[in-house]
């Protein structure tokens, strides 16, 4: 499970990197912001992988409830 947590956290950074570049190579656009950025994109990725993790942490330990007739 951890690992395809990761994997699909790398996939989404590269993903973001790649359709990105144009903004993070621009020259007219100040480094400070491409920096700030970036930081803030890894900061809401990072709170993504963390909310699906503890998602199917949860999932994991619920038990089945018993419908009852």
């Amino acid at each position: 499970m951890q690992i395809g947590v990761i994997i699909i956290g790398i996939v989404i950074l590269a993903l973001l990197g790649y359709l990105g570049r144009g903004f993070f190579l621009n020259a007219d656009i100040p480094l400070a912001l491409r920096i700030g950025v970036g930081i803030i994109g890894g900061g809401v990725l990072a709170l993504v992988v963390r909310t699906i993790r503890a998602r199917l942490t949860k999932i994991k330990t619920e038990k089945p409830k018993e419908v009852e007739e």
